[in-house]
């Protein structure tokens, strides 16, 4: 065969067919290449905009709160379970007292972390930077219980640590997400739970060696209040906010083609200077990635009987797609190895999840978390906790006493709107319409890591 001919063919063939997709499409290339570079900016920015959105929100007060928020470097703690009335971040969680700030290592210098006294109750500090991947988790293992220090830092400080630092944390960024969590083993363990629960602070170091009591919080009126949605062409204004306060080195090739669209170039985002065409590739850029992130949500990575296993949790990498949306769908997320997150909107055959109907569930008795496992159910849309009248929002295994189990070890589900008859199951309320659950591992074990473990199901009842 002719291989220049046949070169010349394939050449032809490329060049027409382009050609002839070119005249029917009805955007020009100006608007095309806006609108494609538009959907990687959106994406890609999507995880730092979370963590942006969660900081501004969580950060407009004046002093520490009893729902966690907190001015910028201070923390701010919750004093009950969250339930329907905290909308913190979707999905959060039933079984832990929260702490939470946000601090910029670039005003407060390197900061102190303190860890009390826990003794056997569970807890976690878990650090996250601008774009939602770990810094650090601070455990048992390696905090121990009997209380301790750390030094978190910006990558790269060269200052002179103190006596008494247990370890060093270096971050990327210079914003980091503090994320504190401790375990609560119901309301009559409460009281007990707060008194480990104020021993987590932390100071500049600058403050070093000087006393440090329990966080002053000033009484809130609710929770924290839900996050501001960007509009229209805002969205890419924010990310280029987020990529220039907080770049990134490794990712500098992928944001550097940005600039054709106003983002990480020598001036900040200016929608003014983008021609009109731009701005439509833009505007239908927002709509798009919208919904492609909704739909790599519904389908990423790893299932095991139907839950969406989510091991890319607090560890992306590339992987800017997942960043996006787990973090739509679960921000602040932990890397699995401290907490596995499988969960799911479809029951056994696929179908959509819905308080119009009744399903079961039984939990093996040999789950697979170290320390405990609670299911909770959200509504499917904002992925928040549904009132039900037995203020009931999860079934744990961290509140034993509310707990009835089979004769074999198993434990059997109801999740249903209705209260089921009889005693026969542990009720998860659910709401009246679609809804979403939520499973938390906490410490899982290599079985379920390795995904090897067979998930139990969800199964539709006949009536």
């Amino acid at each position: 065969m002719n291989h220049k001919f046949c070169s010349a063919v394939m050449f032809c063939f490329a060049s027409g067919f382009a050609l002839s997709s070119f005249a029917q499409s009805q955007h020009s290339a100006e608007e095309e290449l806006a609108y494609h570079l538009g959907v990687q900016a959106f994406i890609y920015g999507t995880g730092p905009l979370t963590v942006a959105a969660v900081r501004q929100t969580s950060t407009s007060v004046t002093a520490p709160m009893d729902n966690a928020m907190a001015p910028l470097n201070q923390m701010g703690k919750t004093r009950v379970l969250s339930g329907p009335q905290h909308r913190i971040v979707p999905t959060v969680n039933n079984d832990t007292l929260y702490s939470q700030s946000h601090i910029d290592l670039d005003v407060s210098g390197p900061m102190v972390i303190e860890v009390p006294r826990t003794d056997n109750r569970y807890f976690i500090v878990q650090l996250l930077d601008a774009y939602s991947d770990s810094i650090d988790d601070l455990i048992k293992q390696n905090a121990g219980t009997q209380g301790a220090k750390f030094l978190l830092v910006q990558q790269g400080w060269q200052g002179e640590i103190p006596e008494g630092i247990s370890g060093v944390i270096e971050s990327r960024t210079p914003m980091v997400w503090y994320i504190q969590r401790t375990g609560v083993a119901g309301e009559q363990d409460l009281d007990a739970a707060l008194e480990v629960h104020d021993g987590f602070i932390h100071y500049p170091l600058s403050e070093y060696g000087e006393s440090h009591g329990v966080v002053s919080l000033q009484q809130s009126s609710g929770g924290i209040p839900p996050m501001a949605r960007p509009q229209g062409l805002e969205w890419f204004a924010l990310i280029d906010q987020e990529l220039r306060q907080n770049p990134l080195a490794e990712d500098a090739a992928m944001v550097a083609q940005f600039k054709y669209i106003g983002i990480g170039g020598e001036t900040p985002f200016n929608s003014e200077l983008l021609s009109a065409a731009q701005k439509r590739g833009l505007l239908r850029a927002v709509e798009s990635s919208a919904r492609i992130i909704d739909y790599a949500g519904r389908q990423l990575g790893a299932t095991s009987h139907g839950w969406s296993m989510m091991f890319e949790g607090g560890r992306y990498g590339q992987d800017y797609l997942s960043r996006a949306s787990i973090n739509l769908r679960a921000a602040g997320l932990n890397v699995p190895e401290r907490a596995l997150y499988p969960n799911r909107y479809t029951d056994s055959q696929g179908m959509q999840l819905s308080g119009k109907y009744q399903y079961r569930m039984t939990m093996p008795a040999d789950a697979p978390a170290k320390e405990f496992w609670s299911l909770t159910m959200y509504d499917a849309t904002n992925l928040f906790m549904v009132e039900n009248e037995i203020n009931r929002y999860s079934i744990s295994t961290n509140r034993p006493e509310e707990l009835k189990y089979a004769t074999d070890g198993t434990l059997p589900i109801c999740i249903q709107h209705q209260r089921p008859e009889g005693e026969h199951c542990n009720w998860l309320p659910a709401p009246e319409d679609d809804f979403y659950l939520h499973l938390r591992l906490y410490e899982p074990t290599q079985q379920v890591l390795d995904n090897e473990y067979p998930m139990p199901q969800v199964i539709k009842q006949t009536l």
